[in-house]
């Protein structure tokens, strides 16, 4: 993953008024989660960052992708930049956050 993954989705959620906590991964699967949480919403949802690797876990910005845990959605971090196919996952993924 680019840099700008992170930050894209990092401004995103917090445009939405999601507040980012980073938290160590678990030194296998996952490189980082963050925790999500915003005032008046009693939620506290977590976004696990893939990064399984052959011999290591992969630092956070290196994951391939991201999932909110215990659900369905994800998104992929693709290595060619695409603009408007990057912009419509990225709009789905935090759409899909704001229902659970």
């Amino acid at each position: 993953m680019a840099d700008w993954h992170l930050a894209e989705l990092r401004a995103a959620l917090e445009k939405r008024g999601w507040r980012i906590v980073e938290r160590d991964g678990d030194d296998y699967r996952i490189s980082g989660t963050w925790e999500l949480g915003r005032s008046r919403d009693p939620r506290t949802l977590l976004i696990d960052f893939d990064g399984l690797d052959d011999m290591k876990t992969l630092p956070i910005d290196q994951s391939y992708a991201c999932r909110l845990r215990d659900s369905g959605v994800a998104i992929y971090f693709r290595r060619a930049r695409n603009e408007e196919q990057w912009r419509e996952e990225l709009a789905a993924f935090i759409e899909a956050i704001e229902k659970r």
